[in-house]
C-alpha cells in the first residue's frame, strides 16, 4: 500500500497540474506572512487551525510525530536553538545585554514552526511534490505583482492594502512614493529580495521545460512586480537570466527571442498604461522609473553606473572597527542610544562580524547551508545533472552575494520561506524514493 503511493507520488511529480487557489493563498501567507493584528502575522493565522488539528485529530497527530522526527526539520531546530543561544551568550559575554537580534532568531523559530504545519497539510493531505511546490511559490509571487499593480493604478485599494503593514502613510508604504504597495510584512529590500531568488526557481521549474506563451506572460509579470519591489530583485534576474544561457536544454536562438519577448512585452504594456492611465504614467515616469533604473539614468546623464545605495555601501566598508572586534564581536547589532544600526552600518557581512565575530558567523553560514543542502539532482525531477548542480550553487551566490548589502544570510523571512518549503519536499522526495529502493 506505502509502496503504491510513493509510486504514485513519483508519476504526478512530472506532471504539471493545477493548482488550487486556496493552497497558492496558504503558501502566499506562509511566504509574505503580512500583519494581520499587533504581532499576529498571516502565518501564524494559517497555521493556527492546521496546528489545532494535529492536536485534535489522531490521523493528523501521527503526521506531526512523523515531521519530529525528519532529520531536516530536527538539523534546523537544533541550529536555531544554538543560534540563540550563542546571542544571549555574546549579549551577557559582552554586557550590551541587547535583545533585538534575539528577537529577529525567535521569530524566525515561530515562522519556521507555523511552517512545519503548512508542509504537513501539503505533504500529507495534498500530496505536493518539488515540482508542484515551485509552481504554487512562483504562483504566489505572480499573485504578489497584480497586487502590487492593483495598487498602484486603484488609490481605495492601496489604502486597504496599507492596513496590512507597518506603514503609517501612502507616502512611507511607497518608501517616498516610489516603490510599489505590497501585501507583505517588508515592501523594499526583503520583498525584492525574494522576487531575485523566485527568477532562479523559474527558470528550472518552467523554462528549462520548454518557453511558451504561458512562461512568457509569467515572466513579464514577475519583472514588473520586481519593478515595483525594489531594484534588488535585478540580481537575481541576471543570476537567473545567466542560469537560462547556460542550460543545456534550449537552444541559443530560443532563449535569446524568450528575453526579447519579455523586455518587449513590459515595454508594451507601459505603453498601455500611458494611453490608459496618464496619471499613473507620470508617477512611474518621475518616481518608480528613476528609482528602479537609478543606474541607467545615471550612465545615461552623467556617464556613471552607480546608485545612491551603492554609494552609500562603499561609504559603510570603510566604517572603522578593530580585529579584536572581528575575532570576537561586539554583541551590539544596533545603537542602543539612537536606536539605529550600529555604527550606521546596514550591511549583513559586517553587522553579522560586528555582533558575533567570525566564530558566531560561521554558524550562521552552515545554518544557511543546511537549509539550502537537501536541493540536489534526482531521477525523479527531469533536469540534468549540470543544471540542478547551477541552480543549487546560483541560490547560494544569490544569497550571499546579497549579504553583502544587508542581512540576508538565514534570517530573511521571506527568503527563508521559500528555501525552507523548496528544500523539504526536496529532501522528502530523496527519502522517498529510498523508500521505493528499499521496498523492491
Amino acid at each position: 500500500m506505502y509502496r503504491e503511493k510513493i509510486e504514485k507520488m513519483e508519476i504526478n511529480n512530472n506532471i504539471s497540474s493545477t493548482i488550487p487557489l486556496v493552497d497558492i493563498l496558504l503558501v502566499f501567507c506562509y511566504v509574505f506572512s503580512f500583519y494581520i493584528i499587533g504581532p499576529l502575522t498571516s502565518s501564524i493565522i494559517i497555521a493556527l487551525p492546521l496546528m489545532f488539528c494535529c492536536l485534535y485529530k489522531k490521523k493528523w497527530g501521527c503526521y506531526l510525530l512523523l515531521e519530529l522526527k525528519n532529520n531536516f526539520i530536527v538539523k534546523i531546530f537544533i541550529f536555531q536553538w544554538l543560534l540563540i543561544g550563542t546571542a544571549v551568550l555574546y549579549s551577557c559575554l559582552h554586557l550590551t545585554m541587547e535583545l533585538e537580534y534575539i528577537k529577529v532568531l525567535i521569530a524566525q523559530m515561530f515562522h519556521f514552526i507555523c511552517g512545519i504545519f503548512i508542509v504537513i497539510y501539503l505533504k500529507y493531505q495534498k500530496q505536493y511534490t518539488v515540482l508542484k511546490i515551485e509552481q504554487t511559490i512562483i504562483w504566489a509571487f505572480l499573485v504578489q505583482s497584480i497586487i502590487q499593480l492593483i495598487a498602484m493604478s486603484v488609490p481605495s485599494f492601496a489604502h486597504f492594502i496599507l492596513y496590512f503593514s507597518r506603514a503609517h502613510d501612502l507616502q512611507d508604504a511607497y518608501g517616498g512614493g516610489v516603490r510599489g504597495l505590497a501585501l507583505s510584512s517588508g515592501v523594499g529590500w526583503s520583498l525584492g529580495l525574494a522576487y531575485g531568488l523566485i527568477y532562479i526557481v523559474f527558470v528550472k521549474r518552467y523554462l528549462l521545460r520548454g518557453v511558451n506563451m504561458r512562461s512568457t506572460l509569467m515572466g513579464i509579470l514577475l519583472l514588473m512586480g520586481t519593478i515595483f519591489a525594489g531594484r534588488t530583485g535585478f540580481v537575481g534576474a541576471c543570476l537567473g537570466g545567466i542560469f537560462f544561457m547556460i542550460s543545456n536544454q534550449q537552444s541559443y536562438r530560443t532563449k535569446l527571442m524568450f528575453i526579447l519577448k519579455i523586455l518587449l512585452g513590459v515595454a508594451l504594456f507601459f505603453l498601455f498604461l500611458y494611453f490608459l492611465f496618464p496619471s499613473m504614467t507620470e508617477h512611474l515616469v518621475d518616481n518608480v522609473f528613476p528609482f528602479a533604473f537609478e543606474p541607467f539614468y545615471k550612465m545615461y546623464y552623467n556617464d556613471e553606473f552607480s546608485t545612491s545605495s551603492t554609494d552609500r555601501l562603499e561609504e559603510m566598508w570603510q566604517v572603522s572597527t578593530s580585529i579584536e572586534e572581528i575575532l570576537y564581536g561586539s554583541g551590539s547589532f544596533i545603537d542602543t542610544l539612537t536606536g539605529a544600526y550600529y555604527k550606521h552600518v546596514d550591511i549583513g557581512v559586517l553587522r553579522n562580524l560586528f555582533y558575533w565575530g567570525i566564530g558566531g558567523y560561521m554558524l550562521l553560514i552552515i545554518y544557511q547551508l543546511i537549509l539550502i543542502a537537501p536541493i540536489k539532482y534526482n531521477k525523479i525531477q527531469h533536469v540534468s545533472h549540470f543544471n540542478m548542480f547551477f541552480y543549487k550553487l546560483l541560490i547560494i551566490v544569490y544569497l550571499f552575494l546579497l549579504e553583502c548589502k544587508a542581512v540576508t544570510i538565514g534570517l530573511n523571512k521571506m527568503t527563508f520561506s521559500v528555501v525552507f518549503l523548496i528544500s523539504y519536499f526536496y529532501f522528502d522526495e530523496i527519502h522517498s524514493k529510498k523508500c521505493i529502493t528499499e521496498l523492491r
